[in-house]
């Protein structure tokens, strides 16, 4: 009887160190992230950059880190968030219309959530990860499927880049006009990114 309380106790002390040596690791946005928004309108294309971002990544721990043993359930969480009023264009008017459209002072942010890393697969030097998340913009939430090229770099940190498509009328917003409705901005936009998580 001693003996079988032994063994349990034994194992039970086991799992329990697992357990404490698994934790997950949390990253954060290292460095200027890069990220651009591009647009067309019915005369000419506008652009804007995002001058503010903050990131966080949660991934279970592994022994090494590797583009092999990056699998879908490394990945526990993921949040970035942008302030609004951190997208500036070169046009002083541009700028305050995205802030304008975009209800800066109801909305303050723009987020997204990860929901889930469907698939990844290695492609020499980087992997392509197939993932779904959640925007939310002018207080909507609108679910992505994307599309992120992920590597690794010198100093361990882990490099996501990308593009996504996107629709202001996902949002509740209307595509401006201006000048009497004879420029008419397009519906699409696209979102650029290259960020370092350490």
């Amino acid at each position: 009887m001693y003996f079988k309380k032994l063994i349990t106790t034994t194992f039970l002390m086991m799992f329990l160190a697992g357990s404490v040596l698994a934790q997950d690791v949390t990253l954060n946005i290292q460095g200027q992230p890069q990220m651009h928004i591009d647009g067309e309108a019915n005369v000419r294309s506008w652009d804007a950059a995002v001058e503010q971002v903050e990131g966080r990544l949660v991934m279970a721990q592994v022994e090494e880190m590797t583009l092999e043993n990056m699998t879908p359930d490394l990945f526990k969480e993921m949040t970035l968030t942008i302030p609004v009023k951190s997208i500036e264009s070169g046009s002083g008017g541009l700028t305050r219309n995205i802030h304008k459209y975009l209800n800066a002072d109801d909305h303050p942010n723009i987020t997204f959530t990860l929901n889930e890393v469907n698939e990844i697969e290695v492609q020499g030097e980087s992997a392509l990860i197939t993932a779904t998340g959640t925007i939310n913009a002018n207080g909507v939430d609108q679910e992505v499927t994307m599309q992120v090229t992920a590597s690794l770099n010198a100093d361990g940190s882990v490099n996501f880049q990308g593009e996504q498509d996107l629709l202001m009328t996902s949002f509740n917003i209307e595509p401006p006009t201006a000048v009497f409705g004879t420029v008419r901005a397009r519906d699409e936009m696209v979102i650029s990114y290259n960020v370092n998580f350490n």
